[in-house]
């Protein structure tokens, strides 16, 4: 696994800043955040364009365009071709987007139909383009459950639609390392966040979600993709930053060793 930093992280500081604090903590790759300050409200090719330069110099991937689009919104081919080309310019094939809808008990039946109906139609136009489209597994959404979240998955049934893995802390959420076994085989990106038992959010390492067991359980899914600090929370940003890094690292250097000795046994 590569370790990514969501630029939404450091939302009150210019994105330059953002990529420099990345590549000096240590990380692979950003996922950037689809928002001002770090991108414009309409396209601008140029902006974008920079933006990968930047990274590339400070040898950082990017790992997502983390948009808003979702199949509600107004104009949604629109925002969702707008997506692709910055992804595009951006030097990545991966696109963040969301389900909308509301939460999925709630959901009008309507709503789901039409979120249903357009994600087909997102994910064919996606697969002819060779993007891959992780839906946001976030709370207020249809993607609030890994029962939901399959139900999207199965019923558009393309290569090209997959989704995001984090942890929801709301009292009825799955439990974590229970929906990481379930959607490992379609999970995309990984959010890693963590929180306390009373829900409040918590440095990586100190909450009640176990990452040992969620990146054990991605990696027998043969997942080789990004786990990234998507928030930092502490009093100094850059020592929280440094030791959600640390602390993800620890995990998944181990990883790394073991497929380089089980390459080196198989050569032998």
């Amino acid at each position: 696994m590569k370790l990514g930093l969501c630029t939404i992280a450091f939302q009150e500081k210019p994105l330059e800043e953002v990529i420099d604090i990345a590549a000096d903590h240590g990380f692979d790759g950003i996922e950037v955040w689809g928002k001002p300050p770090h991108m414009p409200v309409e396209y601008d090719a140029s902006h974008v364009k920079n933006i990968r330069d930047m990274a590339q110099q400070k040898g950082l991937e990017i790992s997502a365009f983390g948009s808003y689009v979702d199949p509600l919104i107004n104009l949604h081919q629109k925002h969702f071709e707008d997506a692709f080309d910055i992804a595009k310019d951006l030097g990545t094939n991966l696109i963040r987007i969301w389900s909308g809808g509301g939460p999925s008990k709630s959901i009008t039946p309507a709503d789901k139909r039409l979120i249903l109906f357009r994600m087909i139609g997102m994910a064919q136009w996606a697969n002819f383009r060779s993007i891959v489209l992780g839906m946001e597994m976030h709370n207020n959404h249809l993607t609030d459950t890994v029962d939901s979240i399959l139900e999207i998955i199965e019923s558009t049934n393309m290569p090209s639609l997959k989704t995001y893995y984090q942890p929801l802390s709301r009292y009825d959420a799955d439990e974590p390392h229970t929906a990481a076994q379930r959607l490992a085989p379609h999970v995309v990106n990984v959010h890693a966040q963590n929180f306390d038992e009373n829900g409040k959010a918590c440095a990586i390492a100190d909450g009640v979600v176990d990452y040992s067991k969620i990146v054990q359980t991605l990696n027998e899914a043969n997942y080789d993709g990004y786990i990234q600090v998507e928030f930092v929370h502490g009093d100094n940003k850059l020592e929280a930053l440094q030791r959600d890094r640390d602390y993800l690292a620890s995990l998944t250097t181990p990883l790394v060793e073991d497929s380089l000795k089980n390459l080196e046994t198989e050569s032998v």
